[in-house]
């Protein structure tokens, strides 16, 4: 069975996919916890304890010590762990449910919206950070009106889907790629004609797939289509950071690779190469649909992907409308069909 799960992994290029080894012993961060704990609780429970000046040496001693756990956690929980997100279900009853094992053979749920035009052609939609495949449905259903296959996910974290603790993007881009590779059986054909858009942080997605091709649909790639995407994991981390933690830097980067190394032991990104153009340059079309005034982003990840992209992709930028994939605007859809009728023909 483990000879069956390698070689099927094995072909897979886009993420890692060995699963985190349960620890021998405690990390440092949780003994120096605990310590600091039964310190704390031998003072208020133990009049003798008190009386000791190295008693109150070891407190004063702990409080930096505290200051960088808390702060660690912070970073910690800011990066690897998903909160909590009311976000909207989708509501069209002609979606398919089906499951398939993704990151760690964890089981997970997709979607599948047939073409009613009986079209082997499909199209994968990736949502954004904190979104959902119901914000993004209205797209969906519109590609699904043009005739497409549409196959779409609420990601690792998000929606009703688990894995909220220990998230890593590695693991959502493992994720997709087995998903992938479960498309055939679910629809019933293998499609002769693969799209995949992406929006934000689901743009990112896009561009380390489409740039590490494999199984089927490695062949059947037309092209991609990023909505406002993210570029730079460092970026999206910058502005997810608490406080003045971004002012420590070198310090937040060891603790994020030391991380990703326990998560991840056959880590094959890094923290500085975790953006274009290490992350990944597509040898497809690609349409970029970028927001004008980009008020989750900004500037810098767009103007990431004109420094590296500029001369490869066809850009097209929308005055009137925003980042979030809970508003969708008739220029996108007339943009994307024209590109799409282009792609085909």
């Amino acid at each position: 069975m483990d000879n069956l799960k390698q070689s099927r992994t094995s072909r897979l290029k886009a993420a890692v996919y060995q699963k985190t080894p349960a620890p021998l012993l405690p990390s440092k961060p949780k003994l120096l916890t605990a310590l600091i704990i039964i310190q704390v609780i031998a003072l208020l429970l133990s009049s003798e304890w008190r009386e000791y000046n190295i008693a109150w040496v070891l407190l004063g001693a702990s409080i930096p010590v505290a200051g960088w756990l808390i702060m660690r956690w912070r970073i910690y929980s800011s990066v690897f762990i998903i909160s909590s997100q009311n976000t909207p279900k989708i509501s069209d009853p002609r979606w398919e449910e089906f499951s398939f094992k993704g990151w760690g053979d964890e089981k997970m749920k997709g979607q599948f919206l047939k073409s009613e035009s009986n079209s082997k052609d499909m199209v994968l939609y990736l949502h954004g950070y904190n979104s959902s495949l119901g914000n993004g449905e209205s797209r969906c259903q519109h590609m699904n009106s043009i005739g497409l296959n549409v196959v779409g996910l609420d990601q690792r974290g998000f929606g009703d889907q688990k894995g909220r603790y220990e998230w890593t993007i590695l693991k959502v881009i493992a994720d997709i790629e087995l998903l992938l590779e479960k498309v055939p059986e679910t629809l019933g054909f293998t499609p002769e004609n693969l799209w995949i858009y992406g929006h934000s942080m689901g743009g990112f997605l896009t561009i380390r797939l489409s740039s590490h091709k494999s199984g089927w649909w490695g062949d059947k790639m037309r092209g991609i289509i990023l909505e406002s995407p993210a570029t730079s994991f460092p970026l999206i981390i910058e502005k997810k950071l608490p406080g003045r933690a971004v002012m420590a830097s070198p310090w937040v980067r060891h603790v994020l690779r030391r991380e990703y190394q326990r998560i991840h032991p056959d880590l094959n990104i890094g923290y500085a190469n975790s953006q274009i153009p290490f992350w990944g340059i597509p040898e497809v079309p690609i349409l970029v649909m970028q927001a004008k005034n980009d008020e989750t982003l900004g500037n810098e990840h767009f103007d990431l992907l004109i420094e590296h992209f500029g001369e490869i992709a066809e850009i097209e930028v929308l005055e009137n409308m925003p980042h979030t994939s809970r508003v969708d605007v008739k220029e996108r859809r007339d943009i994307l069909e024209k590109w799409l009728a282009s792609a085909s023909s």
